[in-house]
């Protein structure tokens, strides 16, 4: 290189992976993307898609009652003002345990506060304006009281602002502002993620913002993340502070109970049908990992979603809404199974299922496949409706009979039924397991020992349940039930009265007890869990027990660094294209030399080799070494190629590998280390004086390249008794 000859300068930069010789770069060669992969695509989107949805209702159904509170409390920050405090206080909300949904629900309720009438059917004295301010932009107190103040005063002007004698972070511009209002609007600053503010600036910012109270009507909503108790803002400020505030909490709904009706009324409810439905494998995950990390509903989304995109890769989740593999028509789906090669690991995983069916009711042609996959979906939607109404009817007679006192019916142990309820978060996968049936037997006896009132009220709940279905296949499916449910409620006593003392013994006669045990038997007939994974074809609308993918959630970075190092080799095989690694897949296919190995791997190699403390000199030594035998290798491949000795190709009529100096990372070439016989002269030829310091001095700059690159990752860790020594910073190094 031209630069390490230049005494002037003090550092030279060597990009990595560079090539002199446009020739010699090759580009990964990368399977072709089949067709079919886009619209697995296609049905993950839609999929995933009317899950979401469907959380979000669910989520925004549990918030109504926080975003109502949270408004009125905005909306009425100054109204009934206590009379006789010594000076006006600065109202705040703190928000906590807000999840992505609850503000978004909350942001346009404060933004539909505007117009005459919002959703809660509440017409406002004033509008309010919203402004949302994060810890980034926030660094100083300039900065904050600009940020604040220009975000109200340059809201509804497009254009660049006038030049005033106000400064852009004097409060009295924001003051001035206000005045020319006509509307008179409470202004409202969101503070996301309040504990990274800094502390002293958020200080000084209330007491200035307390100061032009309540000419100015600011409302402070504070979204924290940390728990109500202890409180952080009572911890982290000092009571001067606090004494200008007038603080209101707002608890969102978090926590295992959320988890749970999200889960609950997204898989197991009977109104709705998914397309893709978790299995004991990934609920099980989604529950433990609730329980001990966290379980907000902004975790629980992400973890579903893995579980769809991890569920779409498989071939056949193709045919999770349809047969048609994204064609217009049953004709064409046949064609394109049959002779696209784009679908032919959709064909392989097919007939891998259908080995498994008896010879004669095998299909045999494209249209016999399809509509047994048809068939097959059928069959399974059937059983998944079938398993979510006994599971709810399971747990409204549990709800009925054993209610949500710690004393259990029937003299069972209050801790241990609590744990095996029906409505627990680990009842879940127990009930895709089918391991559920002990716990239903317990229900059913305890309704046999139900007394007239109760009884009346389970009746009823039966069935308001099922003469509130939704789903038409559902309600077919389910007439004969709704019937049996009509007869036993006409059968029941009206007048009877539950007994309200729950330590009072139970009293049935002897029409009530054989009315109850004809319940009590029809519920434990009716209740069938089905195991879904007992379908045909079922892995294509159900995850089964395959695991969650957990590595996405809880990721190890430092491990795969290291094997990254070890074996770059694998690390390309996987990423390769976006690595940009200049090698074939026939290379690929071998393992390399050390010598082959880019130049930070070559030095990590070294580095596992050394002790405790590294010489830096006797590292460098070594790693010459290497280098100095990749450059053997690689003019006795230039040679070969100079005297027109065949080489491998990528197919492409360039050769498969590397350049004749071996410099970027130290990628070289792969190729057998024979000597090219020509006039009896080796092909290693002797380096004169100036080329032996060029090298010297190239294989140095690699090697502070490398070094630095693995102090940057921190391997190393530098010393002062030492100066030429570094320490290692890891050693349990796997083979």
């Amino acid at each position: 290189m031209k630069e390490l000859d230049d005494s002037s300068k003090a550092c030279i930069y060597i990009p990595p992976g560079q090539v002199e010789d446009e020739e010699h770069q090759m580009s990964f060669d990368v399977e072709e993307e089949d067709d079919g992969y886009e619209t697995r695509m296609r049905a993950y989107n839609a999929a995933w898609q009317k899950c979401l949805d469907r959380v979000r209702s669910i989520l925004k159904a549990l918030n109504a009652s926080v975003v109502e509170n949270v408004v009125e409390l905005i909306s009425g920050a100054y109204e009934d003002i206590l009379p006789g405090l010594p000076y006006p206080e600065l109202p705040v909300v703190a928000l906590y345990g807000a999840t992505s949904a609850l503000l978004e629900d909350l942001m346009y309720h404060i933004q539909s506060s505007q117009s005459s009438e919002n959703d809660f059917g509440h017409r406002p004295n004033h509008p309010t304006l919203q402004i949302h301010l994060y810890p980034s932009e926030c660094s100083n107190i300039p900065n904050m009281m600009r940020a604040l103040v220009t975000s109200f005063v340059d809201r509804e002007s497009s254009s660049k602002r006038k030049a005033t004698s106000l400064a852009s972070y004097d409060i009295n511009l924001l003051r001035a502002w206000y005045t020319a209002q006509e509307s008179r609007p409470r202004l409202a600053v969101f503070l996301h993620e309040f504990e990274k503010f800094d502390a002293s600036v958020i200080k000084d910012v209330l007491y200035i913002c307390s100061m032009h109270v309540p000419h100015l009507p600011l409302v402070f909503v504070l979204v924290m993340a940390s728990p109500p108790t202890p409180s952080y803002l009572h911890s982290a400020y000092p009571r001067s502070t606090l004494a200008l505030l007038r603080v209101g909490q707002v608890l969102a709904p978090t926590g295992l109970a959320t988890v749970n009706e999200v889960l609950t009324k997204t898989f197991f409810e009977a109104n709705f049908e998914p397309d893709v439905m978790p299995g004991p494998g990934a609920l099980e995950y989604i529950v433990d990992f609730a329980s001990r990390h966290n379980a907000s509903p902004d975790a629980v989304l992400t973890m579903l979603q893995l579980v769809h995109m991890k569920h779409f890769t498989l071939p056949l989740s193709i045919f999770v809404h349809n047969s048609l593999l994204g064609e217009s028509s049953p004709r064409n789906a046949e064609r394109v199974l049959g002779s696209s090669p784009a679908f032919h690991s959709v064909a392989d995983a097919l007939h891998a299922h259908l080995l498994a069916s008896p010879a004669d009711a095998r299909p045999q042609t494209a249209t016999q496949v399809l509509d047994y996959v048809t068939t097959a979906r059928a069959a399974f939607h059937r059983a998944a409706r079938r398993m979510r109404v006994a599971f709810t009817i399971a747990r409204i007679a549990e709800h009925v009979a054993l209610g949500e006192s710690s004393n259990m019916l029937l003299g069972g142990r209050s801790a241990e039924g609590r744990a095996a309820r029906l409505n627990g978060l680990k009842m879940l996968g127990a009930v895709l397991r089918g391991q559920a049936h002990s716990q239903v037997r317990y229900v059913c006896m305890a309704v046999r020992k139900l007394s007239a009132g109760k009884l009346h009220t389970l009746v009823q709940e039966l069935h308001a349940f099922l003469y509130g279905l939704e789903n038409p296949a559902i309600r077919r499916d389910e007439e004969d039930a709704r019937l049996w449910i009509v007869k036993t409620l006409n059968e029941c006593p009206q007048d009877a009265e539950d007994v309200q003392d729950p330590d009072a013994p139970i009293v049935q006669d002897a029409t009530t007890k054989e009315l109850a045990k004809s319940v009590g038997d029809w519920l434990q007939e009716y209740i069938v869990l089905i195991r879904l994974d007992e379908c045909t074809l079922w892995d294509i609308w159900y995850t089964g027990a395959s695991p969650f993918p957990s590595e996405l959630i809880n990721p190890a970075p430092r491990p795969t660094v290291i094997a990254a190092l070890l074996h770059p080799e694998d690390f390309i095989r996987a990423h390769g294209n976006l690595a940009g690694a200049s090698v074939t897949k026939e290379d690929l296919t071998e393992d390399p030399e050390l010598w082959e190995l880019p130049d930070t791997s070559i030095a990590f190699r070294r580095y596992v080799d050394a002790g405790r403390m590294v010489n830096v000199f006797d590292w460098f030594e070594s790693f010459a070494v290497i280098l100095d035998d990749q450059r053997k290798h690689l003019k006795r491949r230039a040679a070969a190629n100079n005297h027109s000795t065949p080489v491998r190709t990528n197919g492409k009529g360039k050769p498969a590998r590397g350049s004749s100096k071996g410099k970027g990372k130290g990628r070289a070439a792969n190729g057998d280390s024979t000597h090219v016989e020509d006039g009896g002269e080796s092909s290693e030829e002797s380096m004169d004086e100036e080329e032996e310091e060029q090298w010297k001095n190239e294989v140095q700059a690699r090697f502070i390249r490398a070094l630095h690159e693995l102090d940057y990752m921190g391997f190393v860790k530098h010393t002062g008794r030492k100066p030429d020594h570094v320490i290692r910073t890891i050693y349990d190094v796997p083979d």
